[in-house]
């Protein structure tokens, strides 16, 4: 009698493997978008979430799928955490989208008390003999102590012929200062001043 041949063993099931791949994926795109918050920061939760059960899902089973998912999970927590770190930043000025209020621009991110509007009305334009002055005065109007960055620009009709930038100390909330800008340039009668652009800086 011929002995039929033993059949080889089955190998195990792949418990849960593709999802804790696509965990994995997600997980290191997270940690690369980070700088990114608003993207890196959904896809890190998602990599957590979906590599999370797939370990349970594979739990005592599949280790290659559990060993996946740990690097879903470790890349995704390492990316919300580096999107939260990008968020709390993200408010430095050299990163936002310029805009122009009251003829000023900014590039400072506060809709509620946006800098142009720290400004006191009645800024003055002086043509010296040794050369160009304007003064005015900032009203800080928020909670928190800020600098400034004030730049000026003199005008003759339709050219600038000068531009000065002055940093101001931090101001306390409430607090005013007076703050002058100058340039070596000659003027004459007709030269005009006006604030040009108006930045907080950090204390």
């Amino acid at each position: 009698m011929i002995a039929e041949p033993t059949p080889e063993p089955a190998a195990p099931p792949t418990i849960a493997r593709r999802p804790a791949t696509i965990g994995l994926v997600l997980g290191v795109l997270s940690a690369l978008t980070s700088v990114f918050w608003i993207v890196g920061i959904p896809l890190g939760i998602a990599a957590v979430i979906i590599s999370w059960r797939a370990a349970q899902r594979a739990r005592g089973r599949d280790l290659r799928t559990i060993s996946l998912a740990v690097g879903g999970l470790v890349a995704g927590t390492f990316g919300v955490l580096l999107g939260l770190g990008s968020a709390v930043f993200s408010d430095d000025p050299s990163e936002a989208t310029p805009v122009v209020v009251n003829g000023i621009l900014t590039s400072t991110p506060d809709a509620e008390h946006q800098p142009p509007l720290d400004l006191e009305p009645g800024a003055q334009c002086t043509v010296d003999l040794d050369g160009l002055r304007a003064e005015g005065r900032i009203t800080n109007r928020t909670d928190k102590p800020w600098g400034y960055r004030v730049k000026v620009v003199w005008e003759e009709p339709g050219v600038t012929i000068a531009e000065g930038t002055v940093l101001l100390q931090p101001l306390d909330p409430g607090a005013t200062t007076p703050f002058k800008v100058v340039s070596p340039t000659t003027g004459t009668a007709a030269t005009t001043c006006r604030v040009s652009e108006i930045d907080r800086t950090k204390p």
